[in-house]
């Protein structure tokens, strides 16, 4: 879009001819705080070990208000929570390895075991679970699942 009530960023819908930004249902949604500032924010709480607090959030991204920052820190756990991040394993988490199949009938052992599934189980300490087949199994297949 050009002219001179257009800014920058501004985009309209071709079905119903709205105008919207790309920020429109997501968190960042009626927000002054500029996009480079949220993604610092975002790598700012994931990167530090023990967190990180609004207060400390306001000094390293230079911001106004401490509210400001409370306010950012609340819609990125929020963010967090949410799909897909609420669907990776936290905490103490488990691995083994489990192979699926019988013994078909007059088949010798080597047969039986090349018939096998190799199945990894990830298990959250008193939570989730998730089970994968894999082709192969070895330490590298294992660490990437986990």
């Amino acid at each position: 879009m050009q002219g001179k009530t257009c800014c920058d960023g501004l985009h309209r819908c071709r079905s119903c001819e709205k105008q919207f930004t790309v920020t429109v249902g997501t968190i960042f949604e009626d927000s002054h705080i500029p996009l480079r500032k949220w993604v610092r924010a975002f790598h700012l709480m994931c990167s530090s070990k023990k967190g990180i607090s609004a207060l400390q959030l306001q000094r390293n991204l230079g911001l106004g208000s401490y509210r400001t920052a409370w306010h950012m820190a609340h819609r990125i756990r929020l963010a967090m929570k949410c799909e897909p991040m609420a669907a990776l394993l936290s905490g103490v988490i488990k691995a083994d390895e489990t192979y699926v199949g019988g013994k078909l009938e007059g088949q010798g052992r080597k047969a039986a075991w090349d018939k096998k599934v190799p199945v990894v189980s990830l298990v959250e300490r008193g939570g989730k679970k998730r089970s994968m087949v894999m082709e192969k199994v070895s330490i590298k297949n294992i660490s990437e699942a986990v």
